[in-house]
């Protein structure tokens, strides 16, 4: 199997090169090396019209004329960048003269100070592609002084250049970003830049924060065929326009689901049930509530979920309202719960009325212990805390490690 694969590879190479050798007055000034990158396709186009096109990483655009006339491109935005990339690895600036949805000239940022270097790139309606269309002069403003920063290196480059990084880890922090920007080109971009350039790549591959949100629709009904059971509740408001409201557009202000698997598990898992919630820190604040089981070995089963404002009373009484009506009907539960005053003024309320059926509310000692700590600022005696709650309450241990 591994021959035949290297023999494959042998075979696209070769077909590769044949293409590339019938264009040498475009490729010739490219070297083996310089044919590197990592965002362009670049095409070339013969005299006779006909066209071929190669996938090239060109991340080591390195030389001169790593830019030529005839080099095209499928977007304006690819060739726009191809630009930024040859300037930043040569030490090069360059300012847009003109930019248009088909036309595209820039020229190097000291063209006053007698540098000739120009640009002109444009669209072909014959090709459908992106061209560059002529290049005069040379760059003859080299500087013996690089720049903390560069004027071409904005978000939409930063993008580009860390867009694989944030793919395979898309909670790399920005200080990562910008170090591994640092050690490759040896500019040092700001951190709101770096960061900006993260979002980009964030909104191209899943969506932005918009988009997202208008896809929970088309979400909740896939979930639901998809299993046979689930329960999703969501409460909003619509949109007002000059004071009126708008129908066609709602703000989405809660939502509540379980999964229907969950639902039936929790019949086989420990009448125990824990509530917790934690902050949401992307554009959109608000609160993830969860509740969570524990089955017969021990581990942990998730019950149900929901999006609301806060931890606020009137959130956790919808909360609770739902997961008691749709989730854990059963009567003698035990409910492990923080501290929090809007937990226990929820369970305590009228609309929940839980404890009427025999509910059990213990506090999680991970959360008294925390709060021990907080105030005794003692790790010893904060871990004594949890030793002495687990073996006190021993069934529910795996819920406090």
């Amino acid at each position: 199997m591994f021959t035949l694969f290297c023999s494959y590879l042998i075979q696209i190479y070769t077909q590769m090169a044949d293409q590339l050798n019938q264009y040498p007055d475009i490729l010739s000034d490219f070297s083996e090396d310089e044919l590197v990158t990592d965002q362009y396709t670049v095409h070339t186009t013969d005299h006779s019209g006909s066209s071929s096109h190669t996938s090239l990483q060109a991340s080591n655009l390195v030389t001169e004329n790593s830019l030529c006339v005839g080099m095209s491109f499928d977007t304006k935005e690819s060739t726009v960048s191809c630009i930024k990339q040859y300037h930043i690895d040569n030490g090069y600036r360059f300012a847009v003269v003109e930019s248009k949805s088909e036309k595209f000239i820039c020229r190097c940022v000291d063209y006053k100070k007698g540098c000739p270097w120009c640009l002109r790139a444009a669209y072909s309606k014959r090709s459908l592609n992106w061209e560059i269309r002529k290049i005069d002069g040379s760059h003859t403003c080299l500087s013996t002084m690089q720049p903390a920063d560069h004027v071409n290196l904005d978000s939409n480059q930063i993008a580009s250049i860390v867009m694989n990084s944030v793919k395979e880890n898309p909670s790399i922090p920005i200080k990562s970003l910008v170090a591994k920007i640092k050690n490759r080109f040896g500019y040092s971009v700001s951190y709101d830049k770096a960061w900006n350039g993260k979002q980009k790549v964030l909104a191209k591959e899943f969506g932005d924060w918009e988009e997202s949100y208008n896809e929970l629709p088309r979400w909740y009904e896939a979930v639901q065929q998809s299993n046979p059971g689930t329960i999703i509740q969501c409460t909003g408001s619509p949109v007002q326009v000059s004071g009126q409201p708008d129908p066609s557009c709602y703000i989405m202000e809660r939502v509540f689901w379980s999964f229907g698997p969950c639902i039936q598990g929790f019949n086989y898992c420990k009448p125990v049930v824990q509530v917790d919630g934690t902050f949401l820190t992307g554009r959109y604040q608000g609160t993830l509530l969860t509740a969570l089981a524990q089955d017969g070995s021990r581990n942990i089963f998730p019950l149900a979920f929901a999006i609301v404002e806060g931890e606020t009373k009137e959130a956790l009484i919808w909360f609770f309202q739902l997961l008691r009506e749709h989730v854990t009907p059963q009567s003698n539960l035990c409910l492990i719960t923080d501290r929090g005053k809007g937990i226990l003024a929820a369970l305590q309320s009228e609309e929940v009325q839980w404890e009427a059926d025999g509910l059990q509310s213990v506090y999680c000692i991970r959360h008294i212990a925390s709060n021990f700590n907080k105030k005794f600022k003692n790790h010893e005696l904060k871990n004594r805390l949890k030793n002495m709650g687990n073996n006190f309450f021993l069934p529910f241990t795996a819920f406090n490690n």
